[in-house]
């Protein structure tokens, strides 16, 4: 990790592959476990990938704390020492996606332990009077609350405007489950898409409308969900009180809020 805080890719890249030569393990192998396809970790393995979002799962496999690996941290019995960037192997050429597991099988769990420390807690700034910015680099990892047991690619992140006072203040940290279905009446992070068309930002109010900065880096906002028609998303703020229309085409993700982490 870097003097910024963020995980240096060359190293951890560096330390996945020694760690899965050392284990015996092709890449097609290594990214079945994983649940990936070879080519996402080829990327990681060059250094093109500066925060996979299945470090968890990594770490996991690796048999390692999600902080130690991501510190840059070598796997017990991997010798230290690194491998020059000039040397570093050419990446194996893509191979066919290995077969993805039936969701309608139920296969063997592999939850994440209640109160380990490996949710991860992703930045998030001001950008606006009622959006922010949310970066998905962690920023620190908490102890995993009963809401989000076993949940794979849950996250927190930290409220950082008040345009849903009282219910969050500013320094709320909410938890966000990927995976459970949102309905009308609950709170969810509104995370906004890229490259759409100006009518698209248009069809906000002006205060509403924000862009991408950078490539690690999407708008949102926290609502409460009033409902989903065929071409928008209705959302609800409280402070001031209102609802506005989000352009579907605009959305990217739409998770739901779990609660607030207190520690």
């Amino acid at each position: 990790m870097d003097e910024t805080g963020e995980i240096r890719p060359h190293r951890l890249g560096e330390i996945v592959r020694r760690w899965r030569q050392a284990a015996g393990l092709s890449q097609p192998q290594l990214a079945a476990r994983l649940g990936v396809t070879q080519q996402a970790l080829a990327q990681l393995e060059a250094g093109q990938t500066r925060a996979p979002r299945y470090l968890l799962q990594l770490a996991q496999v690796m048999d390692m704390e999600p902080g130690a690996l991501a510190a840059g941290q070598l796997p017990p019995g991997l010798a230290a020492g690194t491998q020059d960037e000039a040397t570093e192997p050419a990446p194996v050429p893509p191979q066919p996606d290995p077969p993805q597991p039936d969701p309608n099988v139920a296969g063997p769990p592999r939850p994440a332990p209640l109160g380990a420390r490996d949710l991860p807690v992703f930045a998030s700034a001001q950008a606006g009077p009622d959006g922010m910015m949310v970066s998905y680099d962690p920023i620190e990892w908490i102890e995993r609350p009963a809401p989000l047991a076993g949940v794979p690619d849950a996250f927190a992140m930290y409220v950082v405007n008040d345009s849903m006072e009282p219910r969050y203040r500013q320094g709320d940290l909410l938890l966000i489950h990927p995976q459970r279905p949102v309905r009308p009446g609950k709170d969810v992070l509104v995370i906004s898409r890229d490259s759409l068309p100006a009518e698209a930002d248009a069809a906000l109010p002006p205060d509403e409308t924000l862009n991408l900065q950078g490539d690690d880096e999407h708008s949102a906002w926290i609502k409460q969900l009033v409902r989903l028609d065929a071409g928008q998303v209705i959302l609800r703020q409280l402070n001031p009180a209102r609802d506005f229309a989000l352009p579907r085409q605009r959305v990217a993700g739409l998770h739901l809020v779990v609660g607030v982490y207190y520690d």
